[in-house]
């Protein structure tokens, strides 16, 4: 007579599953790390660029508000190396005139903002339009 000895019922995981699971694991962990270091250098750059357009708005504005037409050139045509509160922020405006002679039917201002950083790939530049008023 044979005895058989019944079998149990299998309790736990295979090494081979603890390793399968674990690189799984590992691979999701890995790019969730990459994608929060890409998502922060993206905020970032979003930050700086953000400023660098507010300054420039800024500025066009006082150009804007500006008491007389004829001093524009002399009050705001500038590069300004530091700018307050804004550190490592460089802005230069330039004001090309169209027309303006007696001789001329037109007569308009057209002011660009430029504002560079270091961080940032490229440059904001922001242009308008002025009127003698």
């Amino acid at each position: 007579m044979t005895h058989s000895i019944p079998l149990r019922a299998r309790r736990g995981l295979t090494l081979v599953e603890v390793i399968v699971a674990l690189a799984i694991l590992g691979g999701v962990m890995l790019g969730l790390g990459m994608f929060s270091v890409r998502l922060s250098q993206a905020t970032s750059s979003s930050r700086i660029r953000v400023t660098a357009a507010q300054l420039a708005s800024d500025r066009l504005e006082q150009v804007k508000g500006s008491p007389r037409y004829t001093a524009i050139e002399s009050l705001y045509v500038a590069t300004e190396a530091s700018i307050t509160n804004n550190i490592g922020f460089a802005r230069q405006t330039w004001v090309t005139r169209v027309g303006g002679t007696a001789t001329d039917t037109i007569d308009y201002k057209i002011i660009t903002v430029q504002v560079t950083n270091p961080q940032l790939s490229g440059n904001v530049r922001k242009t308008t339009v002025i009127a003698p008023y």
